[in-house]
């Protein structure tokens, strides 16, 4: 069994260039100034963490939990860290990349985030991605002006008060219009329970729709079938609360792709994240943990104060937890489900919309490829990235040839195309959390959050709102704080 050495610790931060006592660390530019982080202010005596899992969750928590003096690995299955995270720039020309994970980031509405951009020196940039969006309904494509024309909306078939609403609103915020008259029962975001709706968890919010009045077209846009009305209602109350849109028009990603800053977590944390090394098996008791792992030499054990689990649930509930996790905690980790998706990378030669005097923000309203637009517009280079996402399974091929299918214009210019199949990854297929069943939520909030004995749980699971690397950074100082304050 191998514990953490004080001697073993000191020596891997001075590997890293890091005391830890007063943690010095280089900022991403080797060449700017050198980032002075001062000791935050820490219970009395140093921990020892095991972090499951080096998604932006796990990183960040790692990273706090070192700002505060205590000593912490984290313990990656794959061979990079990032989780769901990624941008790539194989295959790809002239220094552009495709960012295949986390899309885009809101302001506000990713506050802790955004720290970390001011923190790490990032830069973001904005993402015009959700600016004249061209929506492909029945067959037929639809400008954002179109979608405002009465004329148009009563051809669709809303009703008046529907198409009065959608002349001077988005047409992504139609939600809006029977969310809003719920939405100020809310007054903590972490708690749904006992504002005098905890009946509505127990039907679906399609039911509020029809209560209030929504026409035909209505209710097939806005669905609701199978989504709690009370965990729809809370999730709109969260963002009303942090004054964030339903769908937020302004965007921004960074510059160089998103995966920079798991990278500057990473590269702060040094020799604390050890890649390939997949945990197999989990003891605990009232006074540490014990974490048995793989390494490319076999099977090794990790023991320490406390464990932080940063794998999403689907994948720990196939880990050994000895003793067993209560029934509770269980269930969640058997039943909460996410949802998944593929990212396309189409590199082009030329910006071939403007030529057709059309935005190249598309809804396509295609099995095989839901929207595009383009990114890494800073490259400089006439060659051009657009990004697109759609089901597991489909070759980029297959989603280029559903692109030249149902594109408005006279013709592109790509001329590669990649992809990233999560359905298909081993260790990161996950993106956002979906809505509990109906009937369910008290079984779920707030027991995701609540840790079990030395064990807690971060990650962008464990949270209020499922929107990931936000989620995950809330979590993980969360739980850094909750067990240095231990």
């Amino acid at each position: 069994m191998t514990n953490f050495k004080r001697r073993d610790f000191i020596k891997s931060t001075i590997i890293a260039g890091v005391s830890a006592s007063a943690i010095k660390l280089n900022p991403i530019d080797t060449n700017a100034n050198t980032l002075e982080l001062q000791k935050l202010n820490t219970s009395s005596s140093s921990k020892k963490i095991i972090i499951g899992g080096a998604g932006i969750g796990g990183l960040c928590c790692g990273y706090e939990l070192m700002k505060r003096g205590h000593e912490v690995v984290i313990l990656e299955a794959s061979g990079r860290h990032g989780g769901h995270v990624l941008t790539a720039h194989d295959g790809l020309s002239d220094g552009l990349y495709g960012d295949f994970g986390q899309e885009h980031i809101t302001k506000p509405g990713y506050d802790r985030y955004w720290q970390y951009i001011g923190e790490f020196n990032l830069t973001a940039l904005p993402y015009p991605r959700r600016k004249n969006v061209i929506r492909r309904i029945n067959g037929i494509f639809y400008t954002e002006e179109m979608l405002s024309d009465p004329g148009v909306l009563k051809e669709f078939g809303f009703n008046d008060r529907e198409i009065k609403y959608l002349s001077t609103h988005p047409w992504w915020d139609l939600r809006s219009l029977y969310f809003e008259p719920y939405l100020d029962k809310f007054k903590d975001e972490y708690q749904p329970f006992g504002v005098g709706y905890d009946d509505l968890d127990q039907i679906p919010m399609s039911d509020i729709y029809k209560k209030d009045g929504a026409s035909e077209t209505a209710l097939g846009y806005l669905g609701g079938n199978h989504s709690s009305a009370l965990f729809d209602l809370w999730h709109a109350a969260i963002l009303k609360i942090r004054g964030v849109p339903l769908a937020p028009p302004e965007v921004f990603r960074l510059k160089g792709g998103n995966q920079m800053l798991p990278n500057a977590f990473a590269k702060r944390l040094g020799p604390r994240v050890w890649l390939n090394s997949p945990i197999i098996s989990l003891e605990h008791s009232d006074k540490s943990v014990t974490v048995t792992y793989k390494q490319h030499d076999g099977e090794h054990q990790l023991s320490a104060d406390f464990y932080v689990n940063c794998i999403p649930p689907p994948t720990l509930k196939n880990i050994p937890i000895i003793p067993a996790l209560p029934p509770d905690r269980q269930y969640i980790n058997e039943n909460i489900s996410y949802d998944s998706y593929q990212r396309f990378v189409f590199q082009a030669s030329s910006k071939f919309w403007e030529e057709d005097g059309i935005s190249i923000n598309l809804h396509l309203d295609h099995p095989d490829l839901w929207s595009v637009w383009q990114s890494a517009e800073e490259v400089d280079t006439h060659r051009v990235i657009v990004l697109g996402t759609g089901p597991g399974g489909i070759s980029p091929q297959r989603a280029l040839a559903a692109f030249r299918e149902v594109y408005p214009g006279k013709r592109d210019t790509i001329e590669q195309a990649v992809s990233q199949d999560w359905t298909k990854q081993k260790y990161a297929p996950n993106c956002e959390r979906l809505p509990f069943p109906i009937g369910e939520l008290h079984k779920f909030w707030p027991h995701l959050m609540h840790p079990h004995g030395r064990i807690h749980f971060a990650g962008a699971y464990a949270d209020n709102l499922n929107w990931g690397t936000e989620a995950a950074t809330r979590s993980g100082n969360r739980v850094a704080e909750a067990i240095d304050k231990s």
